[in-house]
């Protein structure tokens, strides 16, 4: 039984590693050729953003970890962290992989019900993560080193 477990895990990461190899090229990429000015521009107006995350995450494919470096590039770069919560709450809860087997599962009404409270919650989270990071600012880590250009 723990080989099986080992041998599915193993299989599962091989499978995953590419797509993570290949989110980490983009987020790389998309730091060098997009300046913070532009993408601070795209991402004006929060609650919009917050919505469109929301949105966005919902119908993101496969697992979390290989957005998690692009979302850290676009946060560094000025994405608010009330969006970068609300897509990740959205991605985790909702993924349109599962839509087939919930629906085959459970039915349609289930699983459309299930992807609007997910979307509730999502917002929910990315507009209380907004309020409170008024009065509570959490410590980011700094991956990335910035370079004084003179």
């Amino acid at each position: 039984m723990v080989t099986d477990i080992l041998y599915l895990t193993l299989e599962r990461f091989l499978r995953f590693l590419p797509i993570l190899v290949a989110a980490i090229v983009v987020a790389k990429v998309l730091r060098l050729y997009i300046s913070e000015d532009k993408i601070g521009t795209l991402l004006k107006g929060e609650r919009r953003n917050i919505m469109g995350a929301s949105l966005l995450g919902l119908v993101t494919p496969g697992p979390l970890a290989p957005y998690l470096p692009l979302l850290k590039v676009l946060q560094v770069g000025g994405l608010s962290l009330s969006v970068v919560a609300a897509f990740i709450t959205s991605q985790t809860l909702v993924g349109p992989f599962r839509a087939f087997l919930e629906v085959d599962m459970f039915g349609l009404g289930f699983f459309i019900f299930r992807v609007a409270v997910s979307f509730v919650i999502a917002i929910s989270v990315g507009v209380s993560f907004q309020l409170l990071n008024k009065h509570i600012t959490p410590k980011i880590p700094s991956s990335q080193k910035k370079v004084n250009h003179k």
